[in-house]
Order: structure tokens, then C-alpha cells, then sequence
């Protein structure tokens, strides 16, 4: 089972949506009015704003995890959708043609996939496209492979088409980061990734032959993907299956995900156990004090924030600046 990749992809989907059942149960029983004054609350707190800190010995723990539980979620899948938005900016200022290469024509006619050519010198070769996908290997991967290594390139990422890998890859992305406090989808993830890039070499070996697909990856192995689906993805373990096709596949669990992800569970199910109630004296003590014109009320959680972001931004600036030294 753990190496299929419909098999894994519909695990890690089917744990996500029992997750998200759970969470928007709760979450409806503890009603919208409740949730938005209890996350104005914990994001306060956020800003190390010391009277929203107080606020906190006046929430119910239930409560209390519900609403981290949902706002980090909310967090963890808008940060995926983000860099997936980034992702596709980054693809649209790609120029592409259609391929006019004789062979390569031939090969994506008998593949039944829509092949395009990129004039960029890294050498790569990815699937894009939500639902109707495409092939884009670049000129600069073209000319180091030989035709034999160019139609098994074609074939891999074909199969990728054929199953709508993009799209699965952004519905299993969003099911791990949304969910990632509980790291067994991490693994799940981990796991279709790889096995989804191993069924697709061997497709391409069926075309082609083992040597072929072997010379293609020693040449996108080294540049990072451009794309969600990439033909370099996960090269060494792929490679050592190529050539071992009894070579066990790495874990799919680690001991620390599955402590994280008990971590989890046991929150979750202390929520769906006690569920999360609020009084509607303490719900109107809670609006007052968000809409008080003090230090203390959203003035202050804006002050927080701002502190909070400067100090983010220049530890930032200062990894970005060791990283180049070292690299240099």
C-alpha cells in the first residue's frame, strides 16, 4: 500500500477531512461571535501585549485549543496557497512554443501530451497545470540528453499529465501544512511524492530503457525544480530503485512524528471531549476590552504587531546576510 500512490494520496486526504470535521464541529458549537473574540484574543496575547496575556487565565483550555488549533490550520493553508500563487506567477512569465523538434513532436503524440519548450539554460523538465496539464522541458536540458533520453524524460512527465499530479500534489500539500500539527501527514506527503515519481520512471523505462532515464536525471538531478512536479524530484532515491528494484523505500514514518502527531490527537480529542464554551458575560468582557481605545485594546495588539514584525524582519536580514558569507 505504501507504494501506491492512489492508496497513499487517499489516506492523506481522507485523515485531513476527518480533521477538518472535527475542527469545524467544534468549532460550530462554539459559534462564529465566540471564535472571533477568542482569536482577536490569542493573536493579542501574540503581541506579548501583557493584558491580553491576562485575558488568557479567563478562556477555557478547550477553548483555548481550538481556536490555536484553528487559527494556526487557517495559517498552515494560506501560507500553501500563497506560495502555490507565487509558483504560478513565476511559471507565467515563462515563454513557451511548441515544441518543433521532428522527434520530440513524435514522442509527445504517442505519449497524448501537450509539449512545450522553454528557451531557459537550466537544465529541467516539469508538469504544470491544474486540470489540463502540460509538459515544458527546456532547451538548455535538451541539448545535453541524447533523443533516447529525451523521449523518457517525455514519458515520465507524461504520466504525471495523464494523472493530474499537479492538482494532487496542491490538494496533498494543503492537507499536510494545514493539518501540520499532526506530522503523520508530513509523512503521507513524503511518501506519495516519491512513490508517484517512481511508478512515473517506470512508465519511462517501459518506453524507453533504464540507461536512458538514468543519463536524464543525472542532468536535472543537480538544478532545483521549477515547479511542483519536476523531473529531478527526489533523484537519489529514485535512482537507487532504478537500478535495485528490491531497495526498500526510506521509512515512512519517524519516531518524532509519531510523538508529535500523538501530541496532536490527544489536543484534538480533549476538544471534541470538553467542547469549547464561553459565557456571554465573558464574551462581552472580551469584545469591550478588543474595542477599547487603550493600550490595552486593538491599539496595542497593533503596537505588538508591529514590534513583532520588525524584530521577524531583522532576524531575517541577518540569516540572509550569514547564509551569503558562507556561501561565498
Amino acid at each position: 500500500m505504501s507504494e501506491r500512490p492512489n492508496a497513499v494520496f487517499g489516506g492523506l486526504l481522507a485523515i485531513a477531512a476527518g480533521l477538518a470535521l472535527a475542527l469545524g464541529g467544534a468549532l460550530a458549537a462554539l459559534g462564529l461571535a465566540g471564535f472571533a473574540a477568542l482569536a482577536a484574543t490569542i493573536v493579542g496575547a501574540l503581541t506579548a501585549c501583557i493584558f491580553f496575556l491576562a485575558e488568557l487565565d479567563r478562556i477555557p483550555l478547550s477553548a483555548l485549543l481550538l481556536v490555536t488549533l484553528a487559527l494556526a490550520s487557517t495559517a498552515g493553508c494560506l501560507r500553501t496557497l500563497w506560495a502555490y500563487r507565487r509558483e504560478r506567477r513565476l511559471l507565467a512569465t515563462l515563454p513557451l512554443t511548441a515544441t518543433l523538434d521532428p522527434f520530440l513532436a513524435k514522442v509527445a503524440h504517442a505519449s497524448d501530451v501537450r509539449l512545450s519548450v522553454t528557451p531557459a539554460r537550466r537544465p529541467a523538465a516539469f508538469c504544470f497545470g491544474l486540470f489540463r496539464p502540460r509538459v515544458v522541458i527546456t532547451s538548455g536540458l535538451i541539448e545535453r540528453l541524447s533523443l533516447n533520453e529525451q523521449a523518457a524524460v517525455v514519458w515520465h512527465e507524461a504520466e504525471h499529465a495523464r494523472n493530474r499530479e499537479p492538482l494532487r500534489c496542491l490538494l496533498a500539500r494543503l492537507a499536510a501544512n494545514t493539518f501540520f500539527w499532526i506530522p503523520l501527514l508530513r509523512g503521507l506527503l513524503d511518501r506519495f511524492l516519491l512513490v508517484k515519481e517512481i511508478v512515473a520512471d517506470r512508465r519511462a523505462v517501459a518506453h524507453t530503457d533504464t540507461a536512458a532515464l538514468a543519463g536524464a536525471l543525472y542532468e536535472v538531478a543537480s538544478g532545483p525544480p521549477l515547479a511542483s512536479v519536476g523531473a529531478g524530484d527526489l533523484a537519489a532515491a529514485r535512482i537507487d530503485r532504478l537500478f535495485t528494484a528490491q531497495r526498500a523505500l526510506p521509512p515512512l514514518f519517524r519516531p518524532w512524528q509519531l510523538m508529535a502527531s500523538a501530541g496532536g490527537v490527544v489536543a484534538l480529542a480533549l476538544v471534541l471531549m470538553f467542547p469549547a464554551q464561553i459565557d456571554l458575560s465573558e464574551q462581552t468582557h472580551l469584545q469591550a476590552m478588543l474595542m477599547s481605545t487603550s493600550l490595552h485594546g486593538l491599539p496595542g495588539m497593533v503596537v505588538g504587531l508591529a514590534l513583532n514584525a520588525a524584530m521577524l524582519a531583522a532576524v531575517t536580514l541577518v540569516w540572509r546576510r550569514l547564509r551569503r558569507r558562507r556561501s561565498s
